[in-house]
């Protein structure tokens, strides 16, 4: 199995451009492909997101809410707002949301407690 590094890789698998750098690839059937622990990864990627400065967009959204195995109808009783209006931000795809910022910041303190369940009791 041949191996290389990869200075700059662009992971589009998450419904948005995810930038990685210094990436062991291996060669599998004549593609390159990542060779990472995906789980890892989707850990760090909710961290940037509940930490990014500029506000969330329609795709983060959505995958926020499938990294936290939730419904739609689930997403929404958790943040107090209807099944359309979770609906609606996600149809905005990479585009922000335009959800109130008292919202936005409970979903990425949520986000955050996914990765840290000893921090929920305080989300």
């Amino acid at each position: 199995m041949k191996k290389k590094t990869q200075k700059i890789y662009e992971d589009n698998g998450f419904g948005f451009p995810v930038t990685l750098f210094n990436v062991p690839m291996v060669e599998i059937r004549g593609e390159w492909i990542p060779s990472v622990h995906q789980k890892r990864l989707q850990e760090r990627v909710i961290e940037a997101l509940a930490l990014k400065p500029s506000r969330l967009t329609g795709n983060e959204i959505h995958f926020i809410r499938l990294f936290a195995e939730m419904t739609l109808e689930g997403f929404a009783i958790r943040f107090d707002v209807t099944h359309p209006a979770v609906l609606k931000w996600e149809r905005t795809k990479s585009q922000v949301t335009g959800m109130n910022w008292t919202t936005e910041k409970d979903i990425r303190l949520f986000a955050l407690s996914k990765l840290h369940p000893k921090a929920q009791a305080f989300v």
